[in-house]
C-alpha cells in the first residue's frame, strides 16, 4: 500500500510535510485531511494528490506552522511539482477553480457582499464539508442561520441557474437559493430542512416520487425555460450517440482487449435497440430529468421531500429518475420496478393522460436499462472532464466498467 503524506503550502513559499496517520481510503476526503491538522488550521485544497512510485502527496493551502526543512528523495519530485505550481508554474486546464491561489479569497468577498444586501452577515469560519473536481461545498454560520456555498466545474456550470430556476418552480421540493454568481459558477442557498427520522425505504420513494411529481407537474410546458437555464440534452438519441462514441473514442476505448471490446460493441448494439423502443413508449423524451436521484440527494422532512444537487439535471426520458431512485446500492444489476408499488404509480402521475397502461408497463420494463446507460454516458463525461491526477481510473478502466455494467445487465431475448 502507498505511504501517504499531507502537504502544506504557504503562499509566502513555505512547505509543511504532515504523514497520515493511517491509510486513508483510495479517494480521501477533504474533512479527512483537516482533520489531521487539527480544527484550528485554516487550509483550502490546493489540487489533486500527486502520486509517485509507493508514494501519495495530498495537498492544501494555509499557513505553515511548522516548516519541513528536509525532503526524502522519493518525495522531492512530487513536492517540487507543487511547490512549481503553487509559484505561478502551469497548471492542467482542467484544474478546478476552488484549487487556484487567490479563488478562496475572492468568492468569500462575493459572499460577504451578498450576506451585507441581505442585512446578514458571518458569525464564524466556513467549513468546507466536500471538495473534489468536480464541486465544492462550503457550510456558513451567519446572522440569520446556516446557509450553504457551492462551487460548481465546467461540466455543470448551468447549475447555479438551473437550480435558481427549478427553485423558483417549485420552492417546496427545491432547496430556495440566496444568489448566484454565473461568472463563478457558484450558488449560495438555504440550509436544508431536518429529516424525519426512522423512516422505511419505502417511505421514503412515496415521498421522493410524490416531489417529482410535482416537479414535473410545475415545469410542464416550460422544457424551452430549462433548456435556456443551461440543462443539456441528453435525450435517448443523445445516450444512444454517447455510448457509440465511449467504444470507439472515449477513455475505454484504448483500455479493452479485443474480445471484450466486441462483447461490448454486441451489447450497446442491443442497448442501441432497446432505447428505441423506449423512445416509442409514448413518454415525453425531452422531460426534466434529475439524473442523480438517490437517497443521498433528498431529504424527507415533515412537509414533504426536498431534493437537491441537481447538478446532472437535463432534458430526458422521465423513467431513468425513477429507474436510478430505486435500483440497489452498490449498482450490480439494472433496476427492477414494480408496477403495483405506490412509489411507482406516484411516480407516473403526470404521464397518465398521454399513454396507455400498456405502453407505460413496458417503459418500466426498458428502465433499468435506459438508466445504467445514462449513467455509464455520465460517467465518461465526468471522468474525461477531471484533470488525470483525479480521474480514479485515468487509464479508462473505471469507465470500462460502467459501460460493461449496462452490457452486462441487459435483458435476456
Amino acid at each position: 500500500m502507498d505511504t501517504q503524506h499531507l502537504l502544506v503550502v504557504d503562499p509566502a513559499g513555505s512547505i509543511e510535510l504532515v504523514p497520515l496517520p493511517h491509510p486513508p481510503q483510495d479517494v480521501t476526503s477533504f474533512a479527512e485531511l483537516v482533520a489531521v491538522l487539527g480544527p484550528e488550521r485554516e487550509v483550502t485544497p490546493a489540487g489533486p494528490p500527486l502520486r509517485g512510485p509507493g508514494q501519495v502527496v495530498h495537498r492544501v493551502r494555509g499557513k505553515v506552522t511548522t516548516p519541513s526543512s528536509s525532503i526524502s528523495d522519493e518525495l522531492r519530485p512530487l513536492v517540487s511539482t507543487a511547490l512549481d505550481e503553487e509559484r505561478g508554474g502551469p497548471v492542467p486546464l482542467e484544474r478546478a477553480a476552488w484549487c487556484r491561489a487567490g479563488w478562496a479569497e475572492q468568492t468569500a468577498a462575493w459572499v460577504d457582499e451578498v450576506l451585507a444586501q441581505r442585512g446578514e452577515h458571518r458569525t464564524g469560519r466556513s467549513t468546507i464539508l466536500k471538495s473534489w473536481g468536480l464541486s465544492q461545498v462550503e457550510r456558513i454560520p451567519t446572522s440569520n442561520g446556516i446557509r450553504y456555498l457551492k462551487a460548481c466545474s465546467p461540466l455543470f456550470a448551468h447549475e447555479p441557474v438551473t437550480t435558481a430556476w427549478l427553485a423558483d418552480a417549485a420552492p417546496a421540493v427545491v432547496p430556495g437559493v440566496l444568489a448566484i454568481d454565473e461568472a463563478r459558477a457558484c450558488l449560495l442557498m438555504h440550509a436544508l430542512p431536518p429529516a424525519m427520522t426512522a423512516m422505511t425505504v419505502e417511505q421514503e420513494r412515496l415521498a421522493t416520487c410524490t416531489a417529482m411529481a410535482q416537479m414535473q407537474e410545475a415545469v410542464a410546458g416550460r422544457m424551452n425555460e430549462l433548456r435556456a437555464s443551461g440543462a443539456p440534452d441528453r435525450r435517448l438519441s443523445s445516450t444512444s450517440r454517447e455510448l457509440v462514441s465511449m467504444l470507439q473514442n472515449g477513455l475505454t476505448a484504448g483500455h479493452l482487449d479485443g474480445r471484450r471490446h466486441r462483447e461490448l460493441e454486441t451489447g450497446v448494439q442491443r442497448a442501441l435497440a432497446l432505447l428505441d423502443e423506449l423512445a416509442d413508449c409514448g413518454l415525453p423524451d425531452d422531460a426534466l430529468v434529475h439524473g442523480d436521484l438517490y437517497p443521498a440527494n433528498v431529504v424527507v422532512a415533515s412537509s414533504g421531500a426536498v431534493i437537491f444537487d441537481w447538478s446532472d439535471a437535463c432534458l430526458g426520458h422521465p423513467v431513468l429518475d425513477l429507474a436510478h431512485l430505486c435500483a440497489d446500492r452498490p449498482r450490480t444489476a439494472r433496476a427492477e420496478l414494480d408496477w403495483g408499488a405506490p412509489w411507482v404509480q406516484a411516480y407516473l402521475e403526470p404521464w397518465r393522460e398521454r399513454c396507455t397502461e400498456s405502453q407505460l408497463k413496458r417503459a418500466l420494463a426498458l428502465a433499468g436499462v435506459a438508466d445504467l446507460a445514462f449513467q455509464a454516458v455520465t460517467y465518461e463525461r465526468i471522468q474525461a472532464s477531471m484533470e488525470p491526477d483525479e480521474r480514479q481510473d485515468p487509464d479508462g478502466g473505471a469507465t470500462a466498467r460502467a459501460l460493461g455494467a449496462l452490457v452486462d445487465n441487459l435483458p435476456a431475448r
